[in-house]
């Protein structure tokens, strides 16, 4: 995949011509994976209704009589223990192999053994210190809601290779692994260049994956995209819109924008209200989790928002 940038004669872009960004030599896979770790929707496509969060990176993973290590591990918003494998330039066929080896070790590991894996990858986050798994899937997940935690870790995996280039051999197999027997695999290509003003400039394409798993046992990794023509983020955004009339000092809460959104979408997922909402407020602390949203809500405390006010309310970054 290659990047190019319009250079326009005189501002008439009917006269201009493509001008390949160019790109510098730097270790891009380590960068890369730096650049994942602060970015895990990055992996994820808008309307996916999910998000990530990083419990390992390079942790150790006994394989066989080997130690392997997985580049990034995860967990989404259904409790899925999410592998990535990045690789740099072309990958070789031997990544198939290794993530599935990763898969064939994290399929065993228990709840005890992933809440290991996350506080010796959270203790030097102080957001996060002395809370355990299941008190951090809440704060990224839930944390406005006083309902119990029903959720079960690790039912399924999902896979995702990253490189610069996906070869057509690992394509093919990756596709026949997802398609014909419903294995949660992904493949994507990411480049990263570098523009004259020194600014980095990454793109990614989905290769393998962003689409149903259909299979013959409709396994627990599927689930239905969603189907409607509008976006989901809109249809959240109209709920609030609906609820506050633009008025800056009524409250609401996410309880009041589920009730409104599933009155019109019966099939949406509540966490997936919640999380939009997060998106969507400039001072949650777990903003950072969600790509994108709307500078659109001020969280006031615990379960309680109004409309965000840049005038009254102050500036907030992207990790709220």
């Amino acid at each position: 995949m290659s990047l190019f940038k319009l250079r326009a004669e005189d501002g008439d872009i009917n006269s201009g011509i493509l001008e390949k960004i160019k790109t510098n030599s730097i270790d891009y896979e380590r960068d890369f994976e730096n650049w994942l770790e602060n970015s895990p929707y990055v992996l994820l496509d808008e309307d996916d209704e999910d998000t990530i969060f990083w419990i390992g990176r390079q942790s150790s993973a006994p394989v066989g009589e080997t130690d392997k290590y997985p580049d990034l591990i995860g967990i989404d918003s259904k409790g899925n223990l999410v592998i990535v494998e990045l690789k740099k330039g072309r990958t070789p066929r031997e990544v198939v192999a290794q993530i599935l080896e990763y898969s064939t070790w994290a399929s065993r590991l228990s709840y005890e053994d992933l809440n290991e894996i996350a506080l010796y990858y959270f203790k030097d986050k102080k957001q996060e210190e002395n809370l355990d798994l299941n008190m951090i899937y809440k704060e990224v997940v839930c944390p406005d809601s006083e309902e119990e935690i029903d959720i079960s870790f690790n039912e399924s995996q999902r896979l995702f290779i990253v490189a610069e280039e996906i070869s057509p051999l690992v394509k093919e197999v990756t596709s026949h692994l997802r398609n014909d027997y419903g294995m949660d695999i992904t493949c994507m290509e990411y480049t990263v260049s570098k523009s004259e003003k020194g600014e980095y400039i990454i793109s990614t394409e989905k290769i393998v994956g962003y689409e149903t798993i259909i299979s013959k046992k409709q396994r627990k990794t599927s689930f239905e995209r969603w189907s409607h023509p509008v976006k989901v983020k809109d249809v959240i955004v109209d709920a609030i819109k609906a609820i506050t009339k633009g008025d800056y000092s009524i409250k609401f809460t996410p309880v009041e924008v589920i009730e409104s959104v599933l009155k019109k979408y019966p099939d949406m997922n509540k966490n997936t209200v919640r999380c939009q909402i997060i998106s969507n407020c400039v001072n949650h602390p777990s903003r950072k989790y969600y790509q994108g949203g709307k500078e659109l809500c001020f969280r006031i405390d615990k379960g309680n928002y109004k409309l965000y006010n840049p005038e009254k309310d102050g500036k907030w970054n992207s990790k709220g």
